[in-house]
């Protein structure tokens, strides 16, 4: 039997079309894992003409640094968050129920609830859930990975 192979991340690139520029399993969320795929997309655009991205999306702020850094055009034309500092922050209005749901089941239903209501009114609707999860991954002294935790957030 073969080594199982745990990954605790995947870091993709998309263009402004959706289409899949680069796609990595990683072990860890460290930007070592992937600096080599940020450079080969820059390194691929540039040789191609293309322009570099102006927009990047990431679940974590951690990585504002380590993209800027890949893709310099980042960094260009931005407006301060200061510059709006007299805006009201962004509240979620009291009509919005937020709901834990700890259980396989308990997602399965609320989603199926949202199904069948937008099923009802129109058969020309689509509606597009994401999940992300998390898990602790255990390592070895040396920085290997012996195993995975059981998923801690959905």
């Amino acid at each position: 039997m073969g080594k199982k192979l745990v990954f605790s991340a995947l870091f993709t690139m998309t263009n402004e079309k959706g289409e899949i520029r680069t796609c990595n399993l990683v072990t860890l969320k460290a930007h070592s894992q992937f600096s080599v795929a940020v450079d080969n997309v820059r390194d691929s655009l540039q040789m191609y003409g293309h322009l570099q991205p102006k927009v990047a999306y990431t679940d974590n702020l951690a990585d504002k640094v380590f993209l800027e850094s890949g893709f310099p055009s980042l960094c260009e034309d931005i407006k301060p968050v200061d510059k709006y500092g007299h805006l009201e922050p962004l509240k979620i209005p009291p009509s919005v129920c937020i709901y834990i749901l700890n259980k396989a089941s308990l997602i399965n239903n609320a989603l199926g609830t949202i199904l069948d209501d937008l099923f009802e009114t129109d058969n020309e609707q689509n509606i597009v859930v994401g999940f992300d999860s998390e898990w602790n991954v255990e390592m070895s002294g040396s920085g290997h990975i012996t195993g995975r935790g059981g998923t801690k957030v959905v």
